[in-house]
């Protein structure tokens, strides 16, 4: 369950540094999505965002996809894991 602000309905996450995400592939097609907030306003992107507590990676990559791209995405193998040592990077 997040916390969301009442009064202005901003998220409050308590996993702020896992971000997950899908690469997903349909007619040799790759599906992006378009930044609707900061940083790269506008600019393309793949569906991603930040995991849940108590969500595995692939749950989060899955919800993230539908939230985002509106995809029912089924997770087939890990793509790629990056450790980032500092946010905003």
């Amino acid at each position: 369950m997040r916390a969301v602000c009442s009064s202005c309905g901003r998220v409050h996450y308590e996993n702020p540094k896992m971000v997950v995400g899908c690469l997903v592939e349909h007619d040799n097609k790759v599906l992006l999505c378009r930044r609707k907030i900061e940083p790269a306003y506008g600019l393309w992107t793949l569906p991603a965002g930040y995991l849940e507590v108590g969500e595995s990676a692939a749950e989060g990559a899955s919800r993230e996809t539908l939230e985002e791209a509106c995809a029912d995405v089924e997770i087939v193998s890990p793509f790629a894991q990056l450790d980032i040592p500092l946010i905003g990077q």
